[in-house]
Protein backbone atom coordinates (compact mmCIF):
# COMPACT_ATOMS: atom_id res chain seq x y z
CA UNK A 1 0.00 0.00 0.00
CA UNK A 2 2.70 2.42 0.67
CA UNK A 3 4.54 1.57 -2.40
CA UNK A 4 1.84 2.65 -4.46
CA UNK A 5 1.16 5.97 -2.64
CA UNK A 6 4.42 6.91 -3.68
CA UNK A 7 3.96 5.84 -6.68
CA UNK A 8 1.03 7.45 -7.01
CA UNK A 9 2.24 10.27 -5.29
CA UNK A 10 5.42 10.62 -7.30
CA UNK A 11 2.92 10.62 -10.90
CA UNK A 12 0.70 13.55 -9.24
CA UNK A 13 3.42 15.71 -8.26
CA UNK A 14 5.20 15.32 -11.26
CA UNK A 15 2.37 16.03 -13.35
CA UNK A 16 1.39 19.15 -11.55
CA UNK A 17 4.95 20.44 -11.31
CA UNK A 18 5.00 19.98 -15.15
CA UNK A 19 1.67 21.65 -15.73
CA UNK A 20 2.63 24.22 -13.41
CA UNK A 21 6.37 25.13 -15.04
CA UNK A 22 5.37 25.07 -18.59
CA UNK A 23 2.23 27.04 -17.71
CA UNK A 24 4.99 29.77 -15.58
CA UNK A 25 7.58 29.37 -19.03
CA UNK A 26 5.00 29.82 -21.27
CA UNK A 27 2.93 32.80 -20.03
CA UNK A 28 5.64 35.02 -19.02
CA UNK A 29 7.82 34.14 -22.57
CA UNK A 30 5.77 33.28 -25.22
CA UNK A 31 2.23 34.56 -24.05
CA UNK A 32 2.23 36.76 -21.69
CA UNK A 33 -1.92 36.88 -22.21
CA UNK A 34 -1.73 33.07 -20.95
CA UNK A 35 0.78 34.32 -17.98
CA UNK A 36 -1.94 37.57 -16.45
CA UNK A 37 -4.52 34.69 -17.23
CA UNK A 38 -2.88 32.39 -14.97
CA UNK A 39 -2.12 34.94 -12.51
CA UNK A 40 -6.00 35.79 -12.40
CA UNK A 41 -7.16 32.47 -12.43
CA UNK A 42 -4.49 32.16 -8.77
CA UNK A 43 -6.18 35.56 -7.26
CA UNK A 44 -9.41 33.93 -6.89
CA UNK A 45 -9.02 32.08 -3.29
CA UNK A 46 -10.45 28.71 -3.69
CA UNK A 47 -8.66 28.27 -7.43
CA UNK A 48 -5.20 29.25 -4.99
CA UNK A 49 -6.11 27.08 -2.44
CA UNK A 50 -7.53 24.44 -4.65
CA UNK A 51 -3.81 24.42 -6.42
CA UNK A 52 -2.12 24.74 -2.94
CA UNK A 53 -3.69 21.40 -1.67
CA UNK A 54 -3.15 19.52 -4.11
CA UNK A 55 0.59 20.14 -4.04
CA UNK A 56 0.75 19.62 -0.86
CA UNK A 57 -1.36 16.18 -1.03
CA UNK A 58 1.57 15.57 -3.53
CA UNK A 59 4.19 15.99 -1.38
CA UNK A 60 2.78 13.84 1.64
CA UNK A 61 1.42 11.06 -0.47
CA UNK A 62 5.31 11.16 -1.63
CA UNK A 63 6.74 11.00 2.00
CA UNK A 64 4.07 7.77 3.06
CA UNK A 65 4.89 6.50 -0.11
CA UNK A 66 9.03 6.79 1.02
CA UNK A 67 8.47 5.75 4.67
CA UNK A 68 8.17 2.09 4.42
CA UNK A 69 11.72 1.89 1.76
CA UNK A 70 14.85 0.89 3.47
CA UNK A 71 17.88 1.48 1.57
CA UNK A 72 20.13 -1.22 1.20
CA UNK A 73 22.89 -1.45 3.51
CA UNK A 74 26.06 -3.00 2.51
CA UNK A 75 29.41 -4.02 4.09
CA UNK A 76 32.35 -3.07 2.01
CA UNK A 77 35.88 -4.11 2.22
CA UNK A 78 38.80 -3.71 0.32
CA UNK A 79 40.00 -6.42 -1.85
CA UNK A 80 43.42 -6.93 -4.45
CA UNK A 81 41.26 -6.22 -7.18
CA UNK A 82 39.16 -3.31 -5.22
CA UNK A 83 36.44 -2.60 -3.30
CA UNK A 84 33.33 -5.24 -2.18
CA UNK A 85 30.23 -4.56 -0.94
CA UNK A 86 27.98 -7.12 0.61
CA UNK A 87 24.24 -6.73 1.60
CA UNK A 88 23.28 -7.13 4.90
CA UNK A 89 20.59 -9.16 3.95
CA UNK A 90 22.91 -11.48 1.76
CA UNK A 91 25.67 -11.58 4.68
CA UNK A 92 22.54 -12.63 6.93
CA UNK A 93 20.92 -15.10 4.55
CA UNK A 94 24.39 -17.02 3.95
CA UNK A 95 24.99 -17.08 8.10
CA UNK A 96 21.38 -18.58 8.46
CA UNK A 97 22.30 -21.15 6.17
CA UNK A 98 25.30 -22.05 8.08
CA UNK A 99 23.07 -22.03 10.58
CA UNK A 100 21.19 -25.34 8.80
CA UNK A 101 23.84 -27.78 8.57
CA UNK A 102 23.66 -28.07 12.47
CA UNK A 103 20.56 -30.42 13.63
CA UNK A 104 20.02 -29.08 16.70
CA UNK A 105 18.95 -25.71 14.94
CA UNK A 106 15.44 -25.63 14.48
CA UNK A 107 15.40 -22.22 13.22
CA UNK A 108 17.54 -18.96 13.20
CA UNK A 109 17.51 -15.52 13.02
CA UNK A 110 20.72 -13.07 12.15
CA UNK A 111 21.72 -9.52 12.98
CA UNK A 112 24.50 -7.85 12.22
CA UNK A 113 25.84 -4.75 14.38
CA UNK A 114 28.90 -2.90 12.45
CA UNK A 115 31.42 -1.05 14.73
CA UNK A 116 34.47 0.51 13.87
CA UNK A 117 35.85 -2.05 11.30
CA UNK A 118 34.46 -4.81 13.27
CA UNK A 119 31.25 -6.66 12.34
CA UNK A 120 29.64 -8.21 15.77
CA UNK A 121 27.40 -11.06 14.68
CA UNK A 122 24.46 -12.30 17.00
CA UNK A 123 22.04 -14.68 16.35
CA UNK A 124 18.46 -15.80 17.96
CA UNK A 125 18.25 -19.74 17.53
CA UNK A 126 15.53 -22.19 18.49
CA UNK A 127 17.07 -25.49 19.29
CA UNK A 128 15.66 -28.77 19.92
CA UNK A 129 15.64 -30.26 22.52
CA UNK A 130 18.38 -32.77 24.36
CA UNK A 131 20.96 -30.85 22.74
CA UNK A 132 23.91 -29.38 24.49
CA UNK A 133 23.65 -26.31 24.12
CA UNK A 134 26.94 -24.63 25.38
CA UNK A 135 28.69 -27.43 22.53
CA UNK A 136 26.34 -26.55 20.17
CA UNK A 137 26.87 -22.70 21.16
CA UNK A 138 30.21 -22.80 20.68
CA UNK A 139 30.19 -25.20 17.46
CA UNK A 140 27.98 -22.79 15.77
CA UNK A 141 30.18 -19.80 16.93
CA UNK A 142 33.07 -21.61 15.26
CA UNK A 143 31.90 -22.61 12.11
CA UNK A 144 29.59 -19.34 11.45
CA UNK A 145 33.14 -17.49 12.28
CA UNK A 146 35.34 -19.81 9.51
CA UNK A 147 31.89 -19.55 7.08
CA UNK A 148 32.15 -15.98 6.85
CA UNK A 149 35.67 -15.37 6.43
CA UNK A 150 36.25 -18.47 3.78
CA UNK A 151 33.24 -17.85 1.77
CA UNK A 152 32.43 -13.77 2.34
CA UNK A 153 36.30 -12.62 2.80
CA UNK A 154 35.29 -10.49 5.68
CA UNK A 155 38.00 -10.79 8.33
CA UNK A 156 36.90 -8.35 10.98
CA UNK A 157 34.33 -10.01 12.66
CA UNK A 158 34.39 -9.43 17.01
CA UNK A 159 31.85 -10.90 18.49
CA UNK A 160 29.43 -13.88 17.46
CA UNK A 161 26.73 -13.97 20.10
CA UNK A 162 24.34 -16.92 20.33
CA UNK A 163 20.59 -16.21 21.88
CA UNK A 164 18.91 -19.28 22.97
CA UNK A 165 15.23 -18.04 22.28
CA UNK A 166 13.32 -21.08 22.58
CA UNK A 167 13.65 -24.92 22.86
CA UNK A 168 11.12 -26.75 21.52
CA UNK A 169 10.43 -30.49 21.24
CA UNK A 170 9.71 -32.73 23.97
CA UNK A 171 12.75 -34.73 25.38
CA UNK A 172 13.52 -38.17 24.77
CA UNK A 173 12.43 -41.04 26.92
CA UNK A 174 15.50 -42.34 28.79
CA UNK A 175 16.85 -45.98 27.83
CA UNK A 176 16.91 -47.24 31.30
CA UNK A 177 13.63 -45.68 32.86
CA UNK A 178 14.66 -45.01 36.92
CA UNK A 179 12.80 -47.69 38.95
CA UNK A 180 10.55 -46.75 41.50
CA UNK A 181 11.82 -48.46 44.67
CA UNK A 182 8.78 -50.60 45.97
CA UNK A 183 7.98 -49.72 49.68
CA UNK A 184 7.98 -52.75 51.80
Amino acid sequence: MKARSGKFGDVIMTILHLLVGTALIYGSLINPDIGEKIVNALSVPLVAAGVGAILILAVILRWIGGLGKKKTAYIDYQSEGGSVGISIRAIQDFIERVGREFPGVKSMETRLIQGKGILDIVVGIRVLSDNRIPELSQQLQQRIRESVRESLGLDEIGTITVQVKEIVGAPEAPEHPVEEESAQ
